[in-house]
């Protein structure tokens, strides 16, 4: 990094600001110490300005409080509107016994940007010494029957070696420096009569290296539910209710579901947005506008798996590999835009496609009566009169012994006086458990719409029909075991 001043060592870069070898595994440190939310140095004050009028004497503190309002509010903007991640390089690799990470840029999760303007290196046995040090191998307790001989004089041996598996996480923080220190008034009651200050702040990233990562901040479950990204658990409310949802987005004809999804989209955000609250932690001095705190605050870099050999008192690093493939990347807002638009062509092509309005097969209306032999369901709009032959159902039934399809014959079809109900009877039972029903809107023979005048459209929520061609409607039940009278499984 470029020196602001002379006379003092830049922070952040080289070999000057590269973070001292711990002795605990959360390795870092150096001269650059993580800034604080609102510390001393850097103020942060989103949502206090200056106001000024002519002749005011200003001091420190209105200073500080005309620099903390928009770093305060750049914070705040990238913190909850951007989220943390990598802008842009920062590649782990390893080099030899180094560890080295490469320039780059992030934003941390409070808004603040972690810029490492040159490599930063650790040695990797040193680092490996240290971290077998405070993780020293339990060894099980000695029992009276088992006894440990000792060695005679002279016979020791060295121990075999022993390999571990170490896994840890690269992290990205937040530090900064003083720097440039200039002549200043000194305070006739600082009895070091000091003559001097500094008057820069040097911002920067510090790495360090972790036993654990911070939890990931992902916030607006329902909306990533809605877009199956996100599990819910039976007693996830917030889940169950984007299930619901997304449920009733399906059941919408393709045509409209994009409008659907839309509406259900700003309904889920809006609830997701009214529950969402800054991360607290008690005795915080910071204030509560972020949406995590100091500790939730580094940004992933790497997961970090090495091979050790320990012998005879050395430690040997064998494989390392550096997992990039966990951190979260922030992508420019152009770039979302065009991936927004590769979308396009389907949402584009599925509304050129009218749906002509034929009825459709509402699934869940699916029911059995006597015995199996007669199947009833419901559709969404009425049946034109005499449009509902046998030949527009065809039942099938696939046989769990291997013996392959059988052709379950439709003796008859009922419609109900409104047209929106259907009852087919069949023969006798279908010859085997699991059974194919599917209900024709194509072919010479489908069922057909009375108003409008369209044929069957398929399943409730499918792919749009014309006013040519509708579509099948296909469901498959699994019936209780049982042969149908007449039908053998010999």
């Amino acid at each position: 990094m470029t020196a602001l001043g002379s006379g003092s060592t830049p922070c952040g870069c080289g070999g000057g600001s590269a973070p001292d070898l711990p002795t605990d595994p959360g390795h870092g440190g150096g001269p650059c110490g993580p800034g604080p939310c609102g510390g001393d140095e850097l103020p942060v004050n989103p949502f206090l300005a200056l106001r000024v009028a002519f002749g005011m004497l200003l001091g420190e503190d209105d200073f500080r409080v005309l620099m903390g309002n928009p770093r305060g509010k750049l914070m705040l903007h990238n913190a909850w509107l951007h989220g943390p991640g990598v802008v842009r390089g920062l590649g782990v690799a390893r080099d030899g016994d180094e560890l080295r990470v490469l320039p780059g840029l992030a934003v941390d999760g409070l808004g603040r940007e972690l810029a490492l303007e040159a490599a930063w290196c650790v040695s990797l046995t040193a680092w490996a010494r240290d971290w077998i040090e405070a993780h020293p191998l339990q060894e099980g307790p000695q029992t009276a029957a088992s006894p440990v001989a000792e060695p005679a004089a002279g016979d020791a041996e060295p121990d075999p070696p022993r390999r571990r598996t170490v896994e840890a996480w690269i992290l990205a923080e937040f530090a900064s420096c003083q720097d440039r220190p200039v002549p200043a008034l000194a305070d006739p009651c600082d009895v070091t009569r000091r003559h001097d200050d500094f008057s820069r702040i040097v911002e920067t990233a510090r790495i360090t290296i972790g036993s654990t990562a911070p939890a990931p901040w992902r916030p607006y479950h329902r909306v990533r539910v809605l877009l199956g990204l996100d599990e819910a658990a039976p007693g996830d409310t917030a889940g169950q209710e984007a299930l619901r949802e997304a449920a009733e987005v399906a059941r919408v004809p393709a045509h409209l579901r994009a409008p659907a999804l839309l509406a259900a989209f700003r309904r889920l955000a809006a609830a997701d947005a009214t529950a969402l609250e800054p991360e607290r932690e008690e005795g915080d001095v910071c204030p509560p506008w972020a949406p995590v705190t100091e500790d939730h605050a580094p940004v992933v870099l790497a997961r970090l798996t090495v091979e050790l050999t320990e012998y005879d008192g050395c430690v040997r690093v064998e494989e390392v590999r550096a997992d990039q493939s966990v951190r979260t990347a922030i992508l420019p807002t152009t770039t979302v835009q065009e991936l927004v638009c590769g979308l396009a062509p389907g949402i584009i092509g599925a509304a050129a496609e009218a749906d002509a309005g034929g009825p459709r097969l509402i699934r869940g209306s699916l029911a059995w009566s006597r015995e199996h032999t007669v199947l009833s369901f419901e559709v969404t709009a009425p049946l034109a009169p005499g449009s509902a032959e046998p030949e527009g159902i065809e039942i099938t039934s696939l046989s769990d012994a291997g013996r392959g399809w059988a052709t379950d014959e439709v003796a008859g079809i009922r419609v109900s006086a409104d047209g929106r109900r259907v009852k087919v009877d069949l023969d006798q039972r279908p010859a085997y458990e699991t059974v194919r029903i599917r209900v024709r809107g194509t072919g010479p023979k489908p069922l057909y719409g009375e108003h409008p005048r369209a044929p069957f459209a398929g399943l409730e929520g499918g792919p749009p029909g014309t006013a040519d061609e509708g579509n099948d409607a296909v469901v498959t039940v699994h019936l209780p075991r049982q042969a149908a009278p007449g039908r053998t499984e010999e």
